[in-house]
């Protein structure tokens, strides 16, 4: 009899054991996914090891991305919201929880250290909560209403970012609103941006302000970062999909600075001894396992 209950113990904990592993790494996939990627971009994990990003590459909780000179990536999340990174961006993820069948515990949270963004929001926020989404910077926190918006941190990095006016944007965070609404808040005081809207917040003490359309700074990122990459289909037979006239490459060349008005400061790619860990090589798109193809 001791024997079978022993057995059953070892058995149970076995299971368990099995079952730890199986939903860690379902909670893990159910984070975010690199979709699109030119250049070089490294994830420094809750642990301080880095990992060389690639498209198809995992994104997971606690994950502080970084993004390489010259180079963009977009993620999508298991919610369905994206979220697209310019050169030389850190943008942590703090928070992230989605379960389609729990609206109530749905939670994201991410943080811009450095560099500019674009974001399409999901789920999360619009079916719930609508304070589950938010976006933070150092000088104020972003929340959404079901939106596309751009965010723009310069810290004396951002000289040359061409403006309307001709002069580098200033030092701060600089917000567009493509779709939707988003709302600012900084210092106990809240704004209202809306579509077409841009917004500014100087410093931490200093409330957020709206932007005339002639001076706001967007956030603009090379269109076919937005395709996604697909598995398994040759890239000699969707090699034309890249540009609208059929004439595109199977890979996407490098950005240009004709591309964009995207921020291209100095590569802030964590070093080893900030993490303790080796430099991680670039990881270039294999254009043979990976071409694009228009969201669906």
């Amino acid at each position: 009899m001791k024997q079978v209950i022993r057995r059953f113990v070892r058995l149970a904990c076995f299971m368990w054991l099995c079952f730890s592993v199986v939903a860690y790494a379902f909670a893990a996939a159910e984070t975010g996914m690199v979709m699109n990627m030119e250049g070089s971009m490294t994830a420094k994990g809750t642990d301080g090891t880095l990992r060389a990003l690639k498209i198809f590459s995992k994104v997971l909780l606690g994950d502080i991305l970084f993004m390489g000179k010259d180079s963009y990536a977009r993620v999508k999340f298991a919610d369905g919201a994206q979220i697209t990174l310019q050169p030389a961006t850190q943008l942590k993820i703090e928070d992230y929880h989605f379960d389609a069948q729990q609206p109530e515990k749905d939670n994201a949270g991410f943080n811009l250290v450095k560099g500019g963004l674009r974001a399409i929001s999901g789920l999360i926020g619009k079916r719930g909560n609508q304070d589950s989404y938010r976006v933070k910077a150092r000088t104020a926190t972003v929340g959404i209403r079901g939106t596309q918006f751009g965010m723009l941190f310069c810290q004396g990095d951002c000289s040359n970012i061409p403006t309307p006016e001709g002069n580098p944007p200033e030092d701060g965070l600089h917000l567009d609103v493509m779709e939707g609404s988003v709302v600012l808040r900084n210092a106990g005081t809240t704004q209202l941006l809306n579509a077409g809207q841009f917004g500014f917040v100087r410093d931490t003490a200093t409330p957020p302000v709206i932007v005339p359309t002639e001076r706001g700074v967007r956030v603009d990122i090379p269109a076919r970062i937005s395709l996604d990459r697909v598995r398994g289909v040759s890239g000699e037979k969707n090699r034309d999909k890249d540009k609208p006239d059929g004439k595109g490459a199977g890979t996407p060349a490098e950005p240009k600075a004709s591309d964009s008005k995207a921020a291209k400061p100095d590569a802030a790619e964590p070093s080893a001894a900030e993490s303790g860990a080796a430099e991680p090589g670039t990881a270039e798109p294999d254009a043979a396992e990976s071409p694009v193809c228009p969201v669906q």
